[in-house]
């Protein structure tokens, strides 16, 4: 449990089915369950538990037969309810959820092939033959998920905004930091910034090569003007297409710092998805203050200041205590949320008929 890194999983608070298939099949002899008028048979749950087998587990409990029907039920009864509230989808939770699956993606091909290097189109393959669903259909089913989600979180929105006001004892924190002070250990580091240009296009695809060159054209143009003494924050400011990181307010002074991106550690799974191994290594070897050449990513051309660099370390208690208090509002919001969620689908199911055919899946 790194505090400070891992909390995405906190993202996935509300885990539902996302595959589930809806067609209405032939009723035989296979049937399992009627969902009030819906009829769920064994040929529907097979293909269903062999498509939710194929991925990485979201919260860790493995897949079974009966806990994919039962999830299969639940999305039934919470599709039926939520279809008439006109709930629009946050587009920001849509990406971080989709995100999230790459990088177990990503985690996953890195257990048996250590240099394994993220592609979409590959991805998109693996979803296309593994989960037998097309990209666009898996992406409309996590849709569907984070639908769910946001009516969970409106439906008890006063407590979530409670959690933001609540106060922990320092005794609290100051127990949890010494029982936990292994996860406070933090490892090498390098502070960073970016002039960054892209090399691919708006759908992600990369430019075509006489494009390419034009592009890195312009990144060593912007090298040699910094080398000449120009200041990296003026130029970042002029040429670099990392709008977020060109605009960033840097949290510790609270100021603008053109191109921060933070701190990078080489057991960074997003970083190493987004910037590949041979720039993590490379950054490590800049010594403070010092820029690099132009070094080339799947998403295009950067070039980086090492504005800090760190030895492990153990984070004491004072920096370490924001992080802890955070930790503690995102266990709150995770359990109001599955309470939330738990409440409602029990009241769903007092309500719902549902007729059992095979008595060992109930």
């Amino acid at each position: 449990m790194n505090l400070k890194f891992n909390f995405f999983i906190s993202l996935l608070l509300i885990v539902i089915p996302i595959f589930a298939y809806t067609q209405q099949l032939n009723v035989g002899k296979d049937k399992i369950v009627k969902v009030n008028n819906r009829v769920i048979t064994l040929r529907e749950l097979e293909k269903e538990f062999k498509q939710r087998s194929k991925l990485p587990s979201l919260d860790g409990t493995p897949v079974t037969k009966k806990s994919v029907l039962q999830s299969m039920i639940d999305e039934e009864l919470l599709r039926n309810d939520i279809k008439n509230k006109s709930i629009v989808v946050d587009e920001n939770q849509l990406k971080t959820m989709l995100d999230q699956y790459k990088m177990l993606y990503t985690q996953e091909m890195t257990k048996d092939n250590p240099n394994f290097k993220f592609s979409e189109e590959e991805y998109r393959a693996y979803i296309q033959k593994e989960v037998e669903l097309t990209y666009d259909k898996f992406e409309e089913k996590v849709k569907e998920t984070i639908m769910v989600r946001q009516y969970i979180e409106k439906r008890c929105e006063k407590k979530l905004q409670d959690i933001f006001n609540r106060v922990y004892a320092d005794s609290k924190l100051e127990e949890f930091y010494d029982a936990n002070i292994k996860e406070f250990v933090a490892p090498r580091s390098v502070e960073i910034k970016h002039i960054f240009l892209k090399g691919v296009d708006y759908k992600g695809d990369p430019l075509p090569q006489s494009e390419k060159t034009i592009v890195k054209k312009r990144a060593d143009d912007i090298l040699k003007r910094l080398k000449a003494g120009e200041n990296f924050d003026a130029l970042c400011e002029m040429h670099s297409e990392d709008i977020e990181s060109r605009d960033k307010v840097n949290p510790k002074t609270n100021k603008l710092d053109r191109g921060y991106l933070g701190s990078l550690y080489r057991n960074d799974d997003m970083a190493r998805t987004i910037f590949g191994d041979d720039i993590i290594n490379t950054l490590f070897n800049i010594q403070k203050g010092r820029f690099s050449e132009v070094l080339e990513s799947k998403s295009g051309f950067h070039i980086f200041l090492v504005t800090d660099k760190q030895e492990q370390r153990i984070i004491p208690f004072a920096e370490a205590k924001p992080q802890i208090i955070n930790y503690f509002k995102m266990a709150d919001r995770e359990k109001i949320l599955r309470d939330e969620f738990t409440s409602l689908l029990k009241d769903l199911k007092s309500k719902a008929n549902i007729e059992y055919y095979m008595n060992e899946y109930k």
